[in-house]
C-alpha cells in the first residue's frame, strides 16, 4: 500500500494544473497577509466591515457567504458566516491575541510555533470563539492561507490522524497526548516530509486535494453511513431540488445568524469547535444539531433531501430518540424538517408525532440587466 499511494499521487499529478494551483494560492495568499499587514495589525485602520471579512473568509471556508461550486478555499471549515465575522473583529480589536496570532503564522523555528498555538489554547480556554478548537481547524486553516507552500490544506487534526495511520506514514505525532502545537505542526511535517521521501515534492494544496479526491474512499471508509441512504429508494423531490437542499445545509450554517432558526436556536460548540453540521451517531447523521437559546434543548433539523415524507419523518423521530437517549438522559428534544413544500403526506405523517415543526424555504432568483 506504501508504493501504491505514491504511485496513485504521481498520476494524479498529471491529472491537475499544477502551475496554476501554485499561481492562485500565490495571489490569494498575498491578499491574506495584506489583510493581516494592513488591516489587522494597523491600529489606525477602523474596525473591519463585515464585507471585508467576508473576503477574506471566502479565501478560508468553502461553505462562506458567496462561495460557488467553482469557489477555490481552503476548506470546508464548518465555521458559521456570523462566527467569522465575530472571531476576526476579536481579533482586531485585542492587541494581544493579534499579535499572538500573527507570530504564530509568521514564526519559522518549528519548537518556538508550538510554544506559541499552545500559548494561545491556553489563552482562548473557554472562548466561544471557534479558534482553538480540539481538531485545529481555525488554526491550520488561517496558517495554510498565510504559507500554502508549508502547510496542508489537510485542516482537521481527526482527518490527519486517519490519513497517517491508514497508509503507515511514518509519524512522530501522539494524536492523544500531544499539546496542540505538537499536534499541528508535526502531523503536517510528517505527511509532507514522508511524501519527500518519496522524491515528491508537491505543492501542498496538491497533496490535500489527492487526500479527498483521489483516494478518500480509502481512508475515509469508516465514515458513518446515513442507514436511510439506500440505492433503489423512491423520491418524492426533484434533482434540483435535491442539489438546492445540499446547498442549503452550508447556507443555514454560514448564515445562521440571518435566519429565522437563530432568533429561537443556537448552534452547538464542543471543545472549541462548531459541531453542529453534519453531527455523527451511531444510527446515522443529523443533518443541523442546535439547541434552544432559553431552555437548552436539544434541536434535531433534518433537509428533507430525496427523500418520502415517512422517511424523513422516521429519520427525525430516530434521531431525537438517539438523542434523548445518550445526550439528555431522557429530556425530550424537539424536532424541525425543512422541506421544498409541504404536502398532505408530510401532514399526516406528522399529525402524531409531539414537538416537531416544519419549515419550507424558498430560492429567491433575480436577473438583472447589464448595462456596460
Amino acid at each position: 500500500m506504501e508504493n501504491d499511494i505514491y504511485q496513485k499521487f504521481k498520476i494524479f499529478l498529471n491529472e491537475i494544473d499544477v502551475e496554476e494551483i501554485e499561481s492562485l494560492w500565490e495571489k490569494k495568499m498575498i491578499a491574506f497577509r495584506d489583510f493581516w499587514e494592513n488591516k489587522i495589525l494597523n491600529d489606525n485602520y477602523p474596525p473591519l466591515t463585515d464585507s471585508e471579512i467576508d473576503e477574506i473568509v471566502l479565501i478560508l471556508d468553502k461553505n462562506a457567504k458567496g462561495s460557488t461550486k467553482d469557489t477555490v478555499a481552503v476548506a470546508r471549515v464548518m465555521i458559521p458566516q456570523g462566527v467569522w465575522r465575530r472571531l476576526f473583529k476579536e481579533i482586531q480589536s485585542d492587541r494581544e491575541l493579534k499579535e499572538l496570532l500573527y507570530g504564530i503564522l509568521t514564526e519559522d523555528e518549528q519548537n518556538r510555533q508550538i510554544d506559541l498555538i499552545n500559548e494561545l489554547y491556553e489563552s482562548n480556554e473557554g472562548k466561544k470563539n471557534s479558534l482553538t478548537g480540539k481538531s485545529g481547524n481555525a488554526i491550520n486553516t488561517m496558517l495554510f492561507a498565510f504559507n500554502p507552500n508549508k502547510w496542508l490544506a489537510i485542516i482537521s487534526l481527526n482527518d490527519r490522524k486517519k490519513v497517517i495511520e491508514h497508509f503507515n506514514i511514518h509519524s512522530t505525532t501522539d494524536f492523544e497526548n500531544d499539546s496542540p502545537g505538537k499536534k499541528i505542526v508535526e502531523s503536517n511535517n510528517d505527511i509532507i516530509e514522508e511524501f519527500k521521501k518519496h522524491n515528491i515534492d508537491a505543492h501542498s494544496y496538491a497533496l490535500s486535494k489527492f487526500f479527498y479526491r483521489k483516494v478518500k474512499g480509502e481512508w475515509k471508509s469508516s465514515v458513518i453511513r446515513d442507514p436511510d441512504d439506500k440505492n433503489g429508494e423512491k423520491y418524492s423531490e426533484s434533482e434540483s431540488s435535491f442539489y438546492m437542499e445540499k446547498e442549503l445545509e452550508n447556507f443555514l450554517i454560514a448564515n445562521w445568524d440571518k435566519t429565522e432558526l437563530a432568533k429561537e436556536y443556537e448552534l452547538i460548540e464542543e471543545e472549541g469547535e462548531m459541531v453542529s453540521q453534519q453531527y455523527r451517531t451511531d444510527i446515522g447523521i443529523i443533518d443541523i444539531l442546535a439547541k434552544d437559546k432559553k431552555s437548552g434543548q436539544y434541536v434535531v433539523i433534518e433537509l428533507k433531501k430525496r427523500q418520502t415524507s415517512d422517511d424523513t419523518v422516521g429519520q427525525l423521530t430516530r434521531y431525537m430518540g438517539w438523542i434523548e437517549e445518550h445526550k439528555t438522559n431522557g429530556k425530550l428534544t424537539k424536532g424541525i424538517i425543512i422541506a421544498s413544500s409541504y404536502d398532505n403526506k408530510l401532514f399526516y405523517a406528522l399529525k402524531k408525532v409531539k414537538d416537531v415543526e416544519v419549515y419550507t424555504y424558498q430560492i429567491d432568483f433575480r436577473l438583472k440587466e447589464f448595462k456596460s
